[in-house]
């Protein structure tokens, strides 16, 4: 960095002496004295790589999906923040906790909003006019306004944006962003249809800029959000007939997903991290329960002691998280593959939850043959995604410290597409009813469990089942009996500085008391 410095100081001092004899005309120090270092604008392409980094590493994968990891009973925290979390001693209602990622959110927003405005067909530039990039701006802007809202309920959006000129946007109410998110989504998809590359080649890590595979993003993310809004729909059959039809326009195989994995040696999975860099987590009791309970084979897959041999539930080592009561300390508690897969990818949507939200409409629409298809193609890529995890584990070895005592007949076998059709056969085919929409989405909130990002929408899921009156999923911290997040608190860049957000915040109990709207609650 000194060198090129150097380089930059020499060229600088020759320009300007150069300009000197020239007569030192203004246009000549005019260029000298400008910052290239740090333009005002630049190219969409250039914009849109850095949306896909930012929203997976920040936003999907980043302190959103770790903490609601902690809710969820995926993982157990052990140390600082998340044992914080796991204990409910503060963490949910301090307004620091997510203020990185409130930011950087409202910040991905800021950067989606400009693509689309570059990209309309009255703007001016080598952009304008181009629908494929402009489709997948506005996936951007719905994805990352619907976790903002989906976790925080009411937000500033309609008057977020405009800088100087208002420093101090007003709350909208969580159901008017949602109409705003679900407009935009309709455009996307609109845009994606009108053409057939986006011109932006590696500069999508999504998809290469091939905008059929965006268009599949687009609708799948549609039947998301069309589900976390049915408590508030009115024709709740209507609203799961639409969710199906979505749903068949999106992928058709896990090689369609929305997956973020540029990840390697330097460039870390964010879940692996946090762990590696401060093992703050462990395996989570209840969630081990729940795999036992099933006889599930995954859970003969994933535990390891600390940077140690692999080990069984049926192990003397075997010690997960119990959920709510840990002790405050690191390197004992058991893991899970899942923290240390340095290379696992963050899914912004999967296959695998895109065939359980299908499974989930289908089964409540009285289609349960249909559903149980849909869940068998989502546990055969629920499965292969443990497996990628767990070899993410051992390939990086050298990091991670995991390996298999295959000495002592420890031997690493993978998993098949077998093996998970039989779990389908003992745990699904069976099932009808009540007794068939609860294991959906159980056998959902398994999948979920990992090291690509999908705590947050078991997190979703949860609370809106809640107020569906449907506890299907049990969890069992202690501390829930009265301290269940149900939400999380304003960032603190805003509760400071934002007189609305700061009245909206209060002291933050709220978090415990108040659901979002689309779970039932006013804001």
């Amino acid at each position: 960095m000194k060198k090129i410095f150097k380089i930059f100081q020499t060229t600088l001092f020759t320009l300007a002496v150069a300009t000197l004899f020239a007569g030192c005309s203004e246009d000549a120090m005019d260029s000298v004295n400008k910052d290239t270092n740090h333009p005002l604008t630049a190219d969409a392409k250039f914009m849109v790589a850095d949306l896909a980094t930012a929203t997976a590493v920040s936003v999907s994968g980043g302190d959103f999906n770790t903490y609601a990891a902690i809710a969820v009973e995926h993982e157990g925290g052990v140390f600082n923040q998340l044992y914080n979390a796991e204990t409910r001693m503060g963490e949910w209602t301090v307004s620091s906790t997510f203020n990185n990622a409130w930011n950087a959110t409202y910040a991905n927003l800021n950067s989606a909003l400009k693509v689309v405005e570059k990209t309309e067909d009255d703007a001016e530039g080598s952009d304008a006019g181009n629908a494929g990039i402009r489709g997948i701006a506005k996936v951007y802007v719905a994805y990352n306004a619907a976790i903002l809202t989906d976790l925080f309920g009411d937000i500033p959006y309609s008057e977020a944006f405009r800088g100087s000129d208002n420093m101090n946007p007003k709350i909208d109410k969580q159901e008017d962003v949602y109409k705003s998110i679900m407009q935009t989504l309709d455009e996307a998809i609109a845009d994606l249809q009108c053409t057939g590359d986006a011109g932006l080649g590696r500069y999508d890590f999504i998809y290469g800029g091939k905008t059929a595979s965006w268009l599949k993003f687009a609708y799948g993310l549609k039947a998301r959000l069309l589900l976390h809004t049915i408590f508030r729909a009115s024709d709740k059959n209507a609203v799961y007939q639409q969710i199906v039809e979505c749903c068949n326009n999106s992928f058709e195989s896990p090689n369609e997903q929305a997956a973020y994995n540029t990840y390697d040696a330097n460039n870390w999975n964010p879940t692996f991290d946090l762990q590696y860099s401060r093992d703050y987590f462990g395996v989570s009791e209840s969630m081990c329960k729940k795999l036992i309970e099933r006889n599930d084979p995954r859970i003969s897959r994933i535990l390891f002691l600390p940077y140690d041999a692999h080990i069984t539930p049926e192990s003397e080592d075997f010690l997960p998280v119990p959920n709510g009561t840990p002790e405050q300390m690191q390197w004992v508690y058991t893991y899970d593959c899942y923290s240390l897969a340095q290379t696992a990818s963050t899914y912004l949507l999967s296959y695998h939850e895109v065939q359980f939200i299908k499974a989930e409409a289908l089964a409540r629409l009285g289609q349960e043959d249909a559903a149980k298809e849909c869940v068998k193609k989502a546990l055969v890529a629920a499965f292969a995604n443990t497996e990628a995890s767990l070899t993410s584990a051992l390939d990086n070895a050298g990091n991670t410290g995991y390996w298999f005592n295959e000495d002592e007949g420890d031997t690493n076998t993978p998993l098949t597409e077998a093996d998970a059709e039989a779990y389908y056969n003992n745990i699904i085919a069976s099932l009808t009813g009540t007794d068939l929409l609860k294991e959906i989405m159980v056998q959902k909130y398994i999948a979920f469990y990992g090291a690509n990002g999908e705590s947050t929408e078991a997190y979703n899921d949860i609370r809106r089942l809640k107020a569906l009156g449907e506890d299907f999923i049990v969890l069992e911290n202690p501390k829930n009996a009265t301290r269940f997040p149900l939400r999380y608190g304003y960032g603190n860049s805003d509760t400071t500085a934002n007189p609305n957000v700061k009245e909206a915040f209060g002291t933050g109990q709220y978090v415990y008391t108040e659901p979002v709207w689309w779970a039932g609650g006013s804001r």
